[in-house]
Parts: C-alpha cells; sequence; structure tokens
C-alpha cells in the first residue's frame, strides 16, 4: 500500500486534463460519471485506510531545505476528504442539466473545459487536505482558486468579471499573506514540512509570533471571518450553482482544518496565549454573518451570508483549544458541506426549472409544486443548525462542550464567552425556518413552478444520505478523529 495513495491522488487530475480530448468520445453525462469517479478515488481509499483501524503516510519526494514531501490520511483530515469528495462527486453530475441551461443562456460553452477546471478544482481541494509541507499546499491552494476563479468568470450571474476580480484578489492576498509566513518557517527551520512537527521548531522563537500571526490572517481572508468577509457574499451568490456548492461548504472549510493541521499543530502555545482575540472573532462572525441573514431577499446571497455564520461555529470549536471543541470544528466541515451544498443545489432547481427565480418574495408555497425540493432544502438547514438526525447535531454539541470546557472555568468573562456561544446555537435555526416558511409554505406565488429532473434531484439525495449515514454511524468520524486530537 506503499504509492497506492499518492497515485490514487493523482487520478482525478489526470482525468481532469484529459477532459477536453475525451469530450470528443463521451456525452456530457458520462464526462460527468468520469469526473465524479475519479473524485471518490481518493476518498474510498481514504474510507479502506481509516475505517482498517490505521493512518497513511507516504514521502514521494524530498530536498534539501525544502523537506519532505508526503501525501497523509488520519483521523483529523478523513472527514475532510470525505466532504470533498462526496459533494464534489455528485456534484458533477448535477452539472449536466444546470450547466446545460447555463450555456444555452450564454450561447456558448465547451464540456471539456468546465469538466477540466471543475475537476482540477474539487481534486485541489483533496490534495490540501493530504499535505503534509507548506509549499505542497500552497500549490494546491492556487490550483483551487485559478479555476474557480475562471469558472466565475465564464459562466457566473450578475457583474461577473467584477466579481471573480473581487473573489480572486482577496483570496490571492489570503494566499500571499499566508506564504510569506510559510516562507519565514521555512528560511528559519530549514524545511517547510508542518507534518510531523520538526524537531528543531524551537529555533523559530524569535520569529514564531510573526509567522503565527501572517498564517492566521491569511487563513482568516480564506475563511472569511468578519472583518474579511467582504468577498464572500459577492462570489458564491453569483458563480453557477455547482462551483457556489463547492466554493461555499468545501474551500472556506479548509483553511479552518489549516488552522488546527498547521497553527494548532505546530504552534499551540501561542494560540492558547491568543484564544480570548479568537473567540472574539468567531461570535463576531457567527452574529454578524448570521443576523445579515435575515436581510437578504436573494436566496443564493442569504445562503452565502449564512455560510459565513457557519464558518463562525468553526473557529468558535477551534478558539476552545481541546479535543472536544476541535472534534466539533472538523465535524462542523462535514456538516457544513453537506447541508450547505444541499442548499445551494435547491436554489440552482429554482434557477433551472423556474426562470432563474431567486428572490424569496417572490416565492412562497413551493412545496405543493416542488415537495422533493423542499424536503432536500428541510434536511440541509437541519444539518447547518445541529438538529437531529443531522451529523451538524453531534458537530454543534461536541463545539458547545468544548467552548464549556475551555472557558466556564475562566470566570464570569468565560461565563459570558458560554453563554454567547449558548444564545448563538438559535441564530440558524431562526433564519433557517423562516427561509423555509417564506419559500415553500403559504399562498403559492408561483403557478408555474415545477419540480427539479431526476438528474438534478438525486445527486441531493446522495449528498443528503451521507449527512444520515453519520448520525446513525457517528463513530466512523468521531473515533479517528478524537483519537488523534488525544
Amino acid at each position: 500500500m506503499s504509492s497506492i495513495g499518492l497515485y490514487l491522488l493523482i487520478v482525478p487530475f489526470v482525468v481532469a486534463l484529459l477532459d477536453p480530448l475525451l469530450q470528443r468520445a463521451l456525452a456530457a453525462k458520462w464526462l460527468a460519471a468520469l469526473t465524479a469517479l475519479s473524485l471518490a478515488v481518493p476518498a474510498s481509499f481514504a474510507a479502506y485506510v481509516i475505517l482498517s483501524g490505521g493512518e497513511y503516510a507516504y514521502e514521494f519526494a524530498s530536498a534539501p531545505a525544502l523537506g519532505s514531501f508526503m501525501v497523509i490520511v488520519d483521523g483529523l483530515n478523513w472527514p475532510i476528504v470525505l466532504g470533498v469528495a462526496v459533494v464534489s462527486s455528485a456534484i458533477a453530475v448535477y452539472s449536466v442539466p444546470y450547466m446545460s441551461k447555463r450555456f444555452e443562456e450564454e450561447k456558448r460553452g465547451d464540456w471539456g473545459a468546465y469538466f477540466m477546471l471543475y475537476g482540477l478544482f474539487a481534486a485541489s481541494m483533496i490534495g490540501m487536505a493530504e499535505a503534509n509541507n507548506f509549499i505542497m499546499f500552497y500549490v494546491f491552494l492556487e490550483l483551487a482558486l485559478i479555476p474557480s476563479f475562471v469558472l466565475i468568470a465564464l459562466y457566473g450571474y450578475g457583474d461577473r468579471g467584477r466579481i471573480s476580480s473581487l473573489y480572486f484578489i482577496w483570496t490571492h492576498v489570503g494566499a500571499l499573506t499566508f506564504l510569506t509566513g510559510a516562507f519565514i518557517y521555512g528560511i528559519e527551520l530549514r524545511t517547510f514540512n508542518f507534518y510531523p512537527v520538526p524537531a528543531n521548531v524551537s529555533m523559530l522563537a524569535p520569529y514564531a509570533v510573526i509567522v503565527v500571526a501572517l498564517l492566521m490572517i491569511g487563513l482568516f481572508i480564506k475563511m472569511a471571518v468578519f472583518g474579511v468577509h467582504a468577498w464572500l457574499p459577492y462570489a458564491h451568490a453569483e458563480a453557477p450553482t455547482p462551483i457556489s456548492a463547492l466554493l461555499s461548504p468545501n474551500l472556506i472549510g479548509i483553511a479552518g482544518y489549516a488552522i488546527v493541521r498547521i497553527v494548532y499543530g505546530v504552534f499551540p502555545s501561542y494560540l492558547i496565549g491568543a484564544q480570548w482575540v479568537i473567540i472574539a472573532f468567531a461570535l463576531a462572525t457567527i452574529f454578524y454573518g448570521g443576523l445579515l441573514v435575515f436581510r437578504q431577499w436573494d436566496l443564493k446571497r442569504l445562503l452565502a451570508y449564512s455560510s459565513i455564520a457557519q464558518m463562525g461555529y468553526v473557529l468558535l470549536g477551534i478558539a476552545s483549544l481541546n479535543p472536544l471543541g476541535i472534534a466539533g470544528a472538523i465535524l462542523q466541515f462535514y456538516a457544513h458541506a453537506i447541508g450547505k451544498s444541499v442548499l445551494f443545489s435547491s436554489a440552482g432547481v429554482m434557477i433551472t426549472e423556474n426562470d432563474g427565480l431567486r428572490d424569496v418574495n417572490k416565492m412562497g408555497g413551493l412545496a405543493k409544486k416542488m415537495p422533493y425540493t423542499a424536503s432536500l432544502s428541510l434536511w440541509g438547514f437541519m444539518n447547518i443548525s445541529g438538529l437531529p438526525p443531522s451529523i451538524g447535531f453531534f458537530s454543534k454539541l461536541f463545539i458547545l462542550m468544548g467552548v464549556a470546557s475551555a472557558f466556564v472555568p475562566k470566570g464570569s468573562w468565560g461565563m459570558l464567552v458560554f453563554a454567547l456561544s449558548l444564545v448563538s446555537l438559535g441564530i440558524t435555526p431562526a433564519y433557517s425556518f423562516m427561509t423555509m416558511k417564506k419559500v415553500f409554505f403559504g399562498p403559492l406565488n408561483n403557478q408555474g413552478a415545477k419540480e427539479g429532473t431526476l438528474m438534478l434531484l438525486i445527486p441531493m439525495v446522495i449528498i443528503a444520505i451521507f449527512g444520515l449515514l453519520f448520525f446513525v454511524f457517528p463513530g466512523a468520524l468521531l473515533t479517528p478523529l478524537y483519537a488523534y486530537l488525544r
């Protein structure tokens, strides 16, 4: 099993690069199936490794002053790899009916180019999750940024030229800030490895505060934390819906994973010193993003602001700096990936099947015409709200337990943090059920509304099943994750 993990990680990149050639022989639906299968391959290997009770680390290259380059699969990144693969595989199939309509609207389109960009984007997120070295992580980070930028620029909505540029500039600034911290780290330690933690990491002490600050600022931008979030509502709302379904749940969440893997893994004492700052940003992100959801009338923009709030919960778990809270943060990535991809896909059904319908105020009563979309939307909202029987129940529970364990013993200020965290858990259910009521219940405002096709609905059902599956069997995610963190 020595090198197989590397080869299987390469498979989706190879398939993506071949897509423009394969389109001559394969119809769009077969390109979609091939893309979906290729993205499922590395996740299937990760599942085999973890569910067999093991871990995987394969060094495929090394160089003086750069360190080793490894593919890793362990309890920490297994939920990330699984979440990215489930969503991106299913949404590849969903892309066919959705992008067919979009290509008609644009009077241009190339399935080979689309699936090449899509495949590179999705595979790069798996690459980030499995990287052990700053250089390797940064290469995959940029490989994810460029195709997603091009897809927004080519097939986005609204002022897509300006919006794609806004997305690129903001996230590229975040990536370069992160790279600057990584560069100082690598120069001082003569290695860019962050896993396993270098034995000589104490040599970085004179510069450690600067390195941690640069890494955190860069990752905060990628995560769309309050204060550096301005790009997200535009990019995620106006991207083509299949890309929104990957951007919003997956790409921004990987920044949270990177904080755990890199910053917490290498510099835990420095995060302890900044714990109050991190918790303040987490709560500000939750309340700001969550409360602004109530002011949105555009369904995709509403979901985009919700993503800001959900990243606040990820950061809240990280701020606890204990295994309970951090386990909750990683589970929150998975729950958000499942829930929000279903919700963006539901919004896409509205757009494709109902003449571009996005205005919540023009909806109402749609459950009568779109019962399956309504049921799937409810399931998506339950996942992000933390309601059983969804995996989101466990993510929010562990985050709250982590915060209680970390802050309640700190006195009155700690009790205030816990109280605010407890109150914050009510925001998501409030806007979720408000949206459900406005969109799917009450008088029917759109007599011509119609349900999505099977090729739109079945991928959403598959994603939803993976939310239920790990509520029934939470140990498959929690046991290896908690064992790693302890």
